[in-house]
């Protein structure tokens, strides 16, 4: 059975008020996992994706601008995060 292809698109919400990056995405693979860095590669949260939906804490990230990178199996998304347009 053939494994459907995720786009290279991440659906990603911000609540400000709780302090949360939400984003969808349904891995393919056990071990996928995510990191959010700051725009010249800093790591600051990692983990495991368990799909539909991982939410990572904000709390004490004080940069504006990061980049969110999915890992999974041998397919990899990067989707830039401006904390300051986030509505």
């Amino acid at each position: 059975m053939e494994r459907e292809t995720h786009a290279n698109e991440l659906r990603i919400r911000i609540d400000k008020i709780e302090q949360l990056l939400m984003f969808d995405y349904e891995p393919g693979s056990e071990d996928a996992l995510f990191d959010l860095c700051t725009s010249d590669g800093h790591i600051l949260r990692t983990g495991d994706i368990k799909g539909p939906v991982t939410r990572i804490r904000l709390k004490d990230i004080h940069d504006q601008d990061l980049v969110l990178m999915v890992l999974d199996g041998d397919q990899s998304v990067i989707q830039p995060i401006h904390l300051r347009k986030a509505v």
